[in-house]
């Protein structure tokens, strides 16, 4: 039988915690599956959070509590929670409730019927999505920037409701970066990957811990951790700009010998000020380059880990 970690980043919650971990516990008696709950609490300074958790990991036995020294965010806390994992298939979602219970035997029985599949994101129906306005469109262009930095195919839409197997996890716990981002991490690693539809439960405890301003942050990560295109324009620029600086002078040149120009100095200011200036353009754009390399080879991962393992 197959066995299920769930790794859930925990954030000042408290309410929500006892309803998932007992929806959980039915879900494993009716369909038979065996499940670790893993709770990463990423609110240490929070009393309130940390006595429910160890309360629940005193009622449950498959329940384990890691709690981190101090906050870090979803995304290390995720990764953490990843890591102690040892079921065969990782899922992950959020403490409020918006991700239903009910609907993870679709995300096992996709991934388990379809052995080339290594990671599934489960994405709400477009009619059935309970996130503000400015959420969906936030999403909306975080999701075509990334089709544009990270590769992404236009139809795969990331999400935090997510399941993978364990040899796809090894990979990216041990290929995180500083400011790390599971989906795209994910993303980076395999090309197997998919989406499937399911519900989307309405926020019941709490607000949302996403602001526009964290979005942002999330976006700018993504573009310059997880892409070197920024780079490779910069490079392309200062490569052009030292070229038409060339041209330029040359022009000047061929006038001044031929044409004549009436003010004096004219020729060999304008010729030092492009020459230079191209010059500054294309040692920003062999920077560029350099730290094209130096990112390559932050992001370079063992060489066994390109090998997708065969059942």
């Amino acid at each position: 039988m197959n066995s299920y970690s769930v790794v859930i980043p925990v954030y000042k919650s408290t309410k929500s915690l006892e309803i998932l971990t007992n929806q959980i516990k039915e879900l494993e008696k009716d369909q038979g599956y065996k499940f670790e709950i893993i709770f990463v609490n990423d609110s240490p300074n929070f009393y309130d959070t940390e006595k429910v958790l160890k309360q629940i990991q005193q009622e449950h036995t498959n329940v384990r509590v890691l709690t981190l020294r101090k906050n870090q965010g979803q995304h290390v806390a995720l990764l953490i929670g990843i890591k102690y994992a040892t079921g065969q298939y990782i899922i992950t979602m959020d403490d409020d409730l918006q991700h239903p219970v009910s609907e993870i035997p679709k995300l096992i029985k996709a991934i388990t019927e379809n052995n080339q599949v290594e990671a599934i994101f489960a994405v709400p129906a477009y009619k059935n999505k309970k996130h503000s306005l400015w959420r969906n469109i936030g999403s909306y262009i975080i999701n075509r920037i990334d089709s544009l930095f990270l590769k992404k195919p236009n139809k795969l839409v990331k999400s935090a409701f997510r399941i993978m197997t364990t040899d796809l996890a090894k990979v990216i716990v041990s290929n995180y970066n500083a400011m790390p981002a599971v989906s795209s991490l994910i993303i980076n690693s395999t090309n197997s990957i998919i989406n499937i539809e399911v519900e989307h439960g309405k926020r019941v405890y709490g607000e949302g811990n996403y602001s526009f301003h964290k979005l942002i942050n999330l976006t700018l990560n993504t573009i310059l951790h997880y892409s070197s295109l920024p780079l490779k324009i910069v490079g392309f620029i200062g490569i052009i700009g030292f070229l038409f600086s060339l041209i330029f002078i040359s022009i000047v040149i061929v006038r001044k010998l031929y044409m004549g120009i009436a003010f004096p100095g004219y020729a060999s200011t304008v010729s030092l000020i492009c020459f230079f200036g191209g010059l500054n353009l294309l040692a920003l754009g062999l920077i560029g380059e350099y730290l094209i390399r130096i990112l390559k080879e932050q992001q370079k991962v063992p060489l066994n880990d390109y090998i997708k393992k065969s059942e």
